[in-house]
C-alpha cells in the first residue's frame, strides 16, 4: 500500500533530517519535489496538522524541530482511522497489517475491528494461498457513519482490566515465593 502524504512527510523528518535539530519547509518540498507554490500548498497544509499535533513545533517562523515521539492516539480516533482507511479503499481491498501500519492499533485490534465489519455485511473477506494475510473488501458502504462495537468495547475493557488485576497477583505471589526460597537457603546455610 502506497504511503499517505503525511508518512512520506513523516518519514522525510526522521529519517532525512533526524541529525539536524531544526529544517525548513524547503528542506522537505526538494526532497518531495515540489517546485511552485501550488504544490508546496499541500505541504504548508499538512505541516499545519503536525504542528496542531504537536509533532513539530515552530523555532520561528519557517524553521521548525520534529519531535520524534510516539504521541498517543485515543482509541476512538483509532477506529476513525481504520475506517476512513478502509472507506478510502473501497474499490480496493485492506489487509490487518494496512491497518497496523497506518493507525498505529495493534494487530488483534485490527482483526476484531474487521471481524465485526464482516459480521455486519460491510466486509468481506477474501482468503488467500498460502500463509498470504486475508483480504478485506468493502461490498456495502455505510457512510460516513463510524461503525463501532460498543458491546465488544465493554468487554474488552473488563478483559484488560481482569488482566492487569491478575498480572498484579501474579507478581505478589512471585515475590512471596522468591522470598520464602530465600528464607529456606538462609535456613540451610545455617
Amino acid at each position: 500500500m502506497a504511503k499517505t502524504f503525511a508518512q512520506q512527510i513523516r518519514d522525510i523528518m526522521r529519517i532525512d533530517l533526524k541529525d539536524r535539530e531544526t529544517f525548513t519547509y524547503d528542506d522537505i518540498a526538494l526532497r518531495l519535489d515540489m517546485v511552485s507554490g501550488g504544490e508546496r500548498r499541500r505541504l504548508y497544509k499538512a505541516m499545519l496538522d503536525f504542528l496542531k499535533r504537536g509533532e513539530v513545533v515552530r523555532i520561528k517562523p519557517g524553521l521548525l524541530s520534529y519531535r520524534d515521539r510516539e504521541y498517543e492516539v485515543r482509541p476512538a480516533d483509532k477506529t476513525r482511522c481504520m475506517f476512513k482507511l478502509i472507506r478510502a479503499n473501497r474499490s480496493g481491498s485492506v489487509t490487518i497489517n494496512d491497518l497496523v501500519a497506518n493507525c498505529r492499533v495493534t494487530k488483534s485490534t485490527a482483526r476484531e475491528y474487521l471481524r465485526v465489519l464482516v459480521k455486519r455485511g460491510v466486509l468481506r473477506r477474501i482468503e488467500r494461498p498460502g500463509l498470504a494475510p486475508a483480504k478485506f473488501m468493502m461490498i456495502h458502504d455505510p457512510g460516513p457513519n463510524l461503525l463501532r462495537n460498543e458491546a465488544n468495547a465493554e468487554k474488552l475493557k473488563r478483559l484488560r482490566e481482569a488482566k492487569a488485576l491478575a498480572e498484579e497477583a501474579l507478581s505478589s505471589v512471585r515475590e512471596s515465593l522468591d522470598r520464602a526460597v530465600a528464607a529456606v537457603a538462609a535456613i540451610e546455610e545455617e
